[in-house]
């Protein structure tokens, strides 16, 4: 009995020594790395673009311009039209992305405000004047400690908010 004891015991420290092993980091600071985000691999990172597209190839849905900065997404136009229908949706998608920090209105009144950062009132004329590829940009890769879009939204989902923001700033 105390045999069987002694050899199972001998395992379970074989098998933490080998566990442990296997968890040490290439940083001199840190002794254990365990990640359960899968950190370590030959992958793309989070909110990390795939490779970008072959030269000479278009295309054939849901295109993303390659939207290294602001100044380069001013330049970009709205490439959908909008029937009421859209406005529908527009505005339901607004509510659950915007609305929190934003408000309803985009007067930066939402009830997530005030234990935060206040968020810029969009309808005052600086964002009136702003193009409407700058706040598509802002809403794909945040601004400030506004989160980034990209991975909740499609291309088509942003120029739906920024057609709703600016029917809300014209009321």
């Amino acid at each position: 009995m105390m045999r069987v004891v002694l050899i199972i015991s001998t395992l379970a420290l074989a098998s933490l020594a080998i566990g442990a092993a296997g968890c040490t980091s290439n940083q001199p600071d840190q002794a254990y790395q365990l990640r359960t985000d899968m950190y370590n691999q030959p992958s793309f990172r989070h909110n990390e673009d795939p490779r970008p597209s072959v030269p000479g190839t278009v295309p054939t849905k849901d295109f993303e311009p390659d939207l290294r900065d602001s100044a380069t997404a001013a330049q970009i136009k709205n490439q959908y039209r909008f029937s009421r229908a859209a406005a529908d949706t527009a505005r339901a998608l607004f509510e659950t992305y915007c609305s929190v920090c934003h408000g309803t209105g985009a007067k930066g009144d939402g009830p997530v405000a005030a234990k935060f950062q206040v968020p810029p009132d969009l309808t005052t004329q600086k964002y009136i004047d702003a193009p409407d590829g700058y706040i598509y940009f802002v809403i794909r890769n945040g601004k400030l400690i506004m989160p980034r879009y990209y991975e909740h939204t499609t291309s088509r989902e942003r120029w739906l908010i920024v057609s709703h923001l600016r029917s809300l700033q014209t009321q």
